[in-house]
């Protein structure tokens, strides 16, 4: 499953819960799911979908390399995703350890086999 595919699915969970949520590309940049809280637009933070380095699955990770669910439990990651965005700063845990290796990072970079075939992020040609 490539990553837009993987944001794609998480966007209707999130939608289906009442958020907005909007996939966004950048040259260069790892795509990333962007959701907000429709009542409260404070309330968002962006989501990115990326293979672990040691097993290979895929998972959804906060901005901040925080793991969040595996990508085949969208739901999962979606009420996850709820809970984090909306803790109050108060309610926030303490920070953790670094993250552990195999964690996407403020400079991740997916593996090159990461992206579907023909998407700009496997490197091949779009059709």
């Amino acid at each position: 499953m490539a990553d837009i595919a993987c944001l794609d699915v998480l966007a209707a969970q999130m939608h289906a819960r009442g958020w907005s949520a909007y996939i966004t590309t950048s040259a260069g940049r790892l795509a990333s799911l962007f959701v907000q809280d429709p009542h409260d637009r404070p309330q968002c933070g962006d989501i990115i979908a990326a293979r672990d380095a040691t097993t290979g699955h895929w998972w959804y990770w906060f901005s901040w390399a925080e793991r969040i669910a595996p990508a085949h439990a969208p739901a999962a990651a979606a009420d996850v995703i709820i809970s984090a965005i909306q803790r109050s700063p108060a309610d926030a845990p303490e920070p953790g350890p670094e993250p552990r290796p195999g964690s996407p990072s403020r400079t991740f970079r997916p593996r090159k086999d990461a992206g579907a075939p023909g998407t700009p992020e496997s490197g091949g040609a779009s059709k």
